[in-house]
This record gives structure tokens, C-alpha cells and sequence, in this order.
């Protein structure tokens, strides 16, 4: 219909707007300032606001795990955004667990990271990812040393280092 049509591409014209004016994430750093970016592109193709499951960045996309009401329960789909652009759906089926608005999200991706760099010798910081669970949102990295080890590090919305666990 022509109003889904003209929304998609308002959307489209808007995405690549706000994508042109956001700040860029470090080379090789997961795009946390890209988050924002692919929950407006989801939202905008799907044409609400969502609930999600997972929202988690790599260096080279964000994915979405958005929770779809299904009669009976929810039903995770997946969505990838990379380059300024949604790839297509992924249904991932029958799903459980706690979700989150993106309203929920309060971390500071100009922050997030700090303490880890401060903390740690050149980390490689290979994933970020936004959890829901009991009321709140979860924010946690994963850090790959040097020498191979992993780490997870369960982060507040500031970057605040809160626990620490090795892979």
C-alpha cells in the first residue's frame, strides 16, 4: 500500500541521515554507536517498537533479536544490521527469557568502554551485547587477550566493570 511505502522510504531516507551523523566506533570495536541506528531500522520496518531478547555488536554488525507474540507464547526473530542496512528476517522459533524495550537502553556508547582500556593492556573487545532479565537490561563485552584468553565482563551503563568471568 502506498502510506507502508511511503513510511519505508521516509524511514530509509531518515536511517541514512542519522547513520551520516553518527560518531564512528574505533576500528576493529563493536559498533555500540550503531545500536541506536539499527533499532530505528528495525522499528521503522516493522512499524512499532519492539520488545528484544538480544541486542548485541561485533566490528562488523549488530544484530536484534526481537520477540514476536505468537498465540500460545514468543517466537525470537533475528535481524541483522550492517552498513546501514537490515539483511532479511531470520526466524529462530519458539523462544523464552525476559526482553527489553529500547527505551530500557542507558548505556553510554562513548563510555562503555573506557574502564576496559583503562583496566586491561590493549584489550580486544570483540562483542557487546544487551541482555534483558528481572526488570532491568544486562550490558556485558567480551574480551579476547593476546595470548588467547577470553573474558566476559558484565558492565553497568557507564562502563563500570561489575564482574568478571573466563571463557
Amino acid at each position: 500500500t502506498m502510506p507502508r511505502r511511503a513510511a519505508a522510504i521516509l524511514a530509509a531516507v531518515v536511517s541514512v541521515l542519522v547513520v551520516g551523523c553518527a560518531g564512528d566506533d574505533p576500528e576493529g570495536e563493536p559498533l555500540v554507536r550503531r545500536i541506536d541506528d539499527a533499532v530505528f531500522a528495525v522499528e521503522s520496518q516493522l512499524a512499532a517498537p519492539q520488545e528484544y531478547f538480544e541486542i548485541s555488536a561485533t566490528a562488523d554488525e549488530v544484530s536484534l533479536i526481537v520477540a514476536r507474540p505468537v498465540e500460545g507464547g514468543l517466537e525470537a526473530d533475528r535481524y541483522v544490521w550492517s552498513a546501514g542496512e537490515v539483511g532479511p528476517v531470520e526466524m529462530l522459533g519458539e523462544a523464552t527469557g525476559s526482553t527489553f524495550a529500547a527505551s530500557d537502553l542507558s548505556f553510554d556508547p562513548d563510555d562503555v568502554f573506557d574502564r576496559l582500556r583503562d583496566e586491561l593492556d590493549d584489550p580486544m573487545i570483540v562483542d557487546f551485547a544487551v541482555t534483558g532479565g528481572e526488570g532491568r537490561v544486562a550490558y556485558d563485552a567480551t574480551v579476547q587477550s593476546a595470548s588467547g584468553g577470553v573474558l566476559l565482563v558484565l558492565l553497568g551503563p557507564g562502563g563500570d566493570i561489575l564482574a568478571v568471568q573466563a571463557e
